[in-house]
């Protein structure tokens, strides 16, 4: 089991504070939601924690061990953001868990190129893909936009494996969607993150 501890987190752009003061606590086994309104700093939390944005100061401990450089972030966590981040000319199968591959969409795909899909298929196949990285923590930055409700659930089942042995943070706007496998439900509101 990991242990992710967060205090003290800032962050500004153009003098504005995004984030502030944030305090944050996570273990693999738990998933958790994060929710708030457009624009309050969700995927910015998403990126300070990946080390794509910098803040202006954190107190980042993952199993009691400090992480002071930003660069080393990526060892702990693993980031699906809301653009796509494979090269459209990749083929499904180049890219795609095998253990999707039989999945209706995707079985007779395989040899189709990621821009053939959707964004909405993009974005789930992205998500396969990061659920399968090493790192113990995954953030997913709105993993259930654009998916038919028989996708969302054949994802809800993933992540529901997958939490087994990851801490999932899952940035989500659909109501209700993650009732029955989120261990509980965080929110930003004006840069401070509470819980509900």
């Amino acid at each position: 089991m990991s242990t992710l501890y967060i205090d003290s987190l800032v962050y500004q752009i153009n003098h504005k504070t995004i984030l502030n003061n944030i305090y944050f606590q996570m273990q693999t086994g738990e998933l958790i939601e994060l929710t708030g309104s457009n624009g309050a700093g969700k995927s910015t939390f998403l990126e300070v924690l990946f080390g794509t944005k910098k803040p202006q100061h954190m107190h980042l401990k993952i199993d009691q061990k400090l992480i002071r450089n930003s660069n080393h972030l990526q060892r702990y966590f693993a980031l699906k953001p809301q653009f796509g981040f494979f090269p459209k000319h990749l083929r499904l199968r180049a890219v795609l868990p095998k253990q999707y591959w039989e999945w209706p969409d995707f079985k007779t795909q395989l040899n189709h190129p990621i821009s053939h899909f959707s964004t909405g298929i993009q974005q789930l196949i992205q998500t396969l893909f990061v659920l399968e990285l090493p790192q113990p923590f995954i953030l997913l930055d709105e993993p259930f936009a654009g998916l038919s409700p028989i996708l969302q659930e054949q994802l809800l089942a993933v992540l529901q494996q997958k939490n087994k042995t990851k801490g999932i943070l899952i940035v989500n706007h659909i109501p209700h969607l993650l009732d029955e496998i989120r261990t509980r439900e965080v929110q930003l509101i004006q840069g401070i993150l509470q819980s509900t």
